[in-house]
C-alpha cells in the first residue's frame, strides 16, 4: 500500500503557504517601492552634481541663453551636459553618462526654468520628474506614486509637497504626478 497526503493535509499546507505569502507579499512591494524612491534620489544628486560641475566650469547654468520654453530631457543626450553645444570655454564634459534620464517608474527626467514656485518673478532650475514615459509619444501613465512621492520629499525635505526644494508642479490637481526638484531657487527672470 503506498503512502500519500491527505485532502486535510493538503489543505493545511495550501493555507499555511497562502498565509506566508500574504505576510511577505505586501512587504516585499514596500521594499521595491523604497528602492525605486532610492535610486531616483540618487538620480537627483547625480544630476545636480552634473549641473553643478558644468557651472564650476563654465560659469554657465545648464539652460542658460536658452528659449524660456525649452526643455531638456535627460533620456536625449543632446544637451549642455552631454554635448558642448554652446560651446562655453572651460566645458569639460560630457557630465552625464549616456542612459541616464528614465526614472524607477519609467518616465523621464528634464531639466527646465519654466516655474516660479515661490512667486516672486523669477524662476527656478528645477529637474522635473515627469510622468510622460520615456519613448513613448503621448503616454502620461509613468509618475510617482503619491506615497513615493511623499517619501522622497521627507528624506530629501521637509514630508511637505508643497514647500522646500523638493514640490509638486504648481498650480496642477493633487492627483497629478509631476514632481520637481529645484536645484537652483531664483534661476532668472522670463525674457
Amino acid at each position: 500500500m503506498q503512502k500519500s497526503f491527505t485532502l486535510i493535509e493538503l489543505i493545511v499546507v495550501i493555507a499555511i503557504i497562502a498565509i506566508l505569502a500574504a505576510i511577505i507579499a505586501p512587504n516585499a512591494f514596500k521594499a521595491i517601492e523604497k528602492a525605486k524612491v532610492t535610486k531616483a534620489i540618487a538620480d537627483l544628486k547625480t544630476y545636480k552634481t552634473a549641473t553643478h560641475s558644468l557651472y564650476a566650469d563654465t560659469g554657465h547654468w545648464v539652460l542658460d541663453g536658452r528659449a524660456f520654453m525649452d526643455f531638456y530631457w535627460l533620456d536625449s543626450g543632446n544637451g549642455d551636459l552631454h554635448i558642448d553645444y554652446s560651446n562655453w570655454s572651460g566645458w569639460d564634459g560630457p557630465y552625464l553618462e549616456g542612459g541616464v534620464g528614465v526614472t524607477p517608474w519609467a518616465g523621464r527626467y528634464g531639466l527646465s526654468w519654466t516655474a516660479d514656485f515661490d512667486s516672486n518673478g523669477i524662476y527656478e532650475l528645477r529637474v522635473e520628474i515627469d510622468n510622460w514615459c520615456s519613448g513613448a509619444a503621448v503616454d502620461l501613465g509613468c509618475g510617482i506614486p503619491q506615497g513615493s512621492q511623499i517619501l522622497m520629499d521627507s528624506k530629501i525635505d521637509d514630508g511637505d509637497l508643497d514647500t522646500g526644494n523638493i514640490q509638486k508642479w504648481p498650480h496642477l490637481p493633487p492627483q497629478d504626478d509631476i514632481l520637481c526638484w529645484i536645484m537652483k531657487w531664483d534661476y532668472r527672470t522670463n525674457p
